[in-house]
């Protein structure tokens, strides 16, 4: 036992509101359902546009606007994507108060030399650089043979990354069997060395191509790819939490289980819901930015509670750093978007703190604003395609979702007086772009940076 809690953070990807079974979904999730009951389960948690976007915000307690990392970057285009060498990760926080730290997953947040997770604070990691879709794509028969293949890749701190297998529709299905292996393999090694540890688990179900393990195809009655591949999620964070007993690790570990984007809709089939939410995939509806999530620490951090509390992936990096006693470490020399929650999730306080969640598009303008339980709609989509182009109406539209959660009904068409909400909504946007201008011009190592925001 360590003086400091070890953390586990897993992340489903594209795993919407309504897709386990504690939220009501209709695949079995019994491990995950136990692991909310055993800690808090937020129905309020608030996640970002896309893939790189919420992973930038979890790894850096910024909103990706901040650091660059506000959309996916398209196939082809130029590698130095995703965060920059001076972020300070969570990873870089936790690694420098003595923490072992490893990624095992999809990363997502740059593929070359200096980008990966292994240059940003982690010791060790296993697994894609990209997008899950590049297993697919590179199956297409007019697939160009001197375009590159992607890969499976793996690093240690302070050493090149290596190319160990390929990623393809055949490698795909096995990834999170792997994901789960190598990451319990970590936590023996790290509490053999009675080091605490960060860990830090990106799986790629359910994101397409949904190819399902072969042990999950009959793990449900339905005949689509979403609900198998959803049934062995549950299964590998099982694993995992059973390694942890078995290791007499429980008491001792933070667990953190959450989303990163809400569910999508391709034209072949749902890759998940939403629940009772309305919108899928960057639509900027509720539906669009919930998530499931959940926290666990026996002892300290109270069970079987349920809140609808707002709270936002950015939160994670303080509110981690103080749960594990080196809040002092978060970075003050640059704009900082998360809210420690450490109080309300130790039980401490009954609000987190956060009355507001703004939601940008992919392009860096806003799509909405939440503020406490209204909401405010500057853009937004009709349709519940992925794809589907913006609407942006000539007054914003407001609804509240107390009365409205489906948000059907626009106030400012009913009474323009309601035209406070769109000042009350705005008001944290303007705080956050007047908190930026003390950053404007700093100095990063022996070069002059002009904008952190």
């Amino acid at each position: 036992m360590t003086s400091k809690p070890n953390i586990v953070f897993m992340l489903g990807d594209n795993v919407g509101w309504g897709d386990l079974g504690c939220f009501g979904g209709l695949v079995p999730t019994p491990r995950l359902d136990k692991l909310a009951s055993e800690g808090i389960r937020f129905t309020n948690f608030n996640t970002e546009a896309q893939c790189t976007p919420t992973r930038g915000a979890l790894m850096t307690g910024r909103m990706p606007i901040r650091t660059g990392t506000f959309r996916v970057p398209l196939p082809g285009e130029p590698v130095h994507y995703g965060l920059s060498p001076w972020e300070y990760t969570l990873a870089d926080l936790l690694s420098d108060a003595g923490y072992a730290t490893a990624c095992f997953g999809k990363w997502h947040l740059g593929h070359a030399s200096g980008r990966i997770p292994t240059d940003q604070g982690f010791d060790e990691w296993w697994g894609i650089s990209e997008s899950s879709d590049e297993a697919d794509y590179t199956s297409h028969p007019m697939y160009p043979p001197e375009f590159p293949r992607p890969k499976i890749k793996a690093s240690i701190k302070g050493q090149p990354f290596e190319e160990v297998e390929d990623f393809n529709r055949e490698t795909r299905p096995f990834m999170d069997e792997k994901i789960t292996e190598k990451t319990i393999d970590f936590i023996r090694r790290a509490a053999s060395d009675n080091k605490p540890f960060f860990t830090y688990v990106p799986f790629t179900n359910v994101h397409p191509p949904m190819i399902p393990h072969p042990d999950f195809e009959n793990a449900t009655q339905s005949t689509k790819a979403a609900p198998k591949s959803i049934a062995e999620l549950d299964y590998r964070a099982g694993q995992i939490l059973d390694a942890l007993d078995d290791l007499g690790l429980t008491e001792d570990t933070i667990v953190v289980w959450a989303s990163d984007n809400a569910a999508g809709t391709l034209l072949s089939e749902p890759m998940g819901s939403s629940g009772f939410w309305r919108g899928t995939f960057g639509g900027g509806w509720e539906g669009s930015i919930r998530t499931p999530a959940m926290v666990r620490w026996p002892g300290h951090i109270p069970a079987d509670v349920v809140t609808d509390e707002i709270v936002a992936t950015y939160d994670w990096y303080p509110t981690l750093a103080a749960l594990a006693g080196v809040g002092d470490r978060v970075p003050t020399d640059r704009p900082f978007d998360g809210l420690d929650m450490s109080a309300f999730m130790l039980g401490q306080s009954e609000t987190s703190g956060r009355e507001h969640f703004v939601y940008l598009g992919t392009d860096g303008e806003v799509i909405s604003i939440k503020w406490k339980t209204m909401k405010v709609h500057f853009r937004y989509t009709e349709s519940t395609s992925w794809i589907a182009p913006y609407i942006k109406p000539q007054i914003p539209m407001v609804c509240d979702l107390i009365s409205d959660p489906h948000e059907t009904i626009d106030l400012m068409q009913a009474d323009l007086t309601y035209g406070w909400v769109i000042g009350a909504a705005l008001r944290p946007l303007i705080a956050l772009n007047q908190g930026a201008q003390q950053f404007r011009h700093v100095q990063v190592g022996e070069e002059d940076f002009d904008g952190y925001d």
